[in-house]
């Protein structure tokens, strides 16, 4: 036999049976049920949002977004400051990596 409101008495129901918004326990709760619930949910978002930027931070962080600092000219520069090309190597070298600016 299936337990029903007509073969359960309300006694051991303890006031359930009115369900739990509809004048039950949490209608009395009114704006609080509301707020704590909006808390939660503002909680949750936090403990995925804060790894998430984290994550991205990370990745952005390793990516330069000027000029590489070993360029070509940069390594032709440092040859030339050991000494170990001479000024004539320097300039032919320089004047092929750099613009033509016209001049």
């Amino acid at each position: 036999m299936a337990l029903t409101h007509a073969t359960v008495p309300d006694a051991m129901m303890w006031g359930w049976h009115d369900g739990m918004w509809n004048d039950g326990h949490m209608a009395e709760w009114g704006s609080w049920g509301w707020g704590m619930m909006l808390f939660g949910l503002l909680w949750m978002a936090l403990l995925v949002a804060v790894p998430l930027g984290f994550i991205y931070w990370l990745g952005t962080r390793s990516q330069s977004n000027g000029p590489a600092e070993d360029s070509a000219l940069a390594v032709l520069q440092e040859r030339y400051a050991r000494g170990e090309i001479d000024d004539e190597e320097f300039d032919r070298r320089r004047a092929r990596l750099t613009p033509d600016d016209g001049r």
